[in-house]
């Protein structure tokens, strides 16, 4: 009877530990389009027009940002984490979000 109660337990916390947990797939997304520059100057800062007509600011290292912003009239290719754009705008936020870039790369 000990045995089964100790059985028992052990089954119902593995099984609560399984429902509390919570498993998220990545959500890497990829956007082809061309690189464009916002804002005024000192201000300036590029953002992603894509094939479907949506703009994304583009957040990335300093490096990245640079190679970036001398791709402008060509089409490229992002992989990247897109966080939409609350109702809220924040400076540098484009209307459907901005892109953390992971890789890019040319589009031919």
């Amino acid at each position: 009877m000990k045995k089964t109660n100790t059985i028992f337990i052990i089954l119902s916390v593995l099984l609560c530990s399984l429902i509390f947990c919570s498993y998220s797939k990545n959500k890497i997304s990829k956007v082809k389009g061309l690189i464009h520059v916002y804002g005024n100057e000192p201000f300036t800062y590029i953002g992603i027009e894509t094939t479907d007509e949506k703009e994304y600011a583009i957040s990335a290292d300093k490096k990245i940002i640079e190679e970036l912003w001398a791709t402008q009239g060509q089409y490229i290719e992002i992989s990247g984490y897109i966080v939409k754009s609350e109702t809220i705008k924040e400076p540098g936020m484009l209307k459907d979000g901005k892109i953390e870039v992971l890789d890019w790369k040319y589009v031919k």
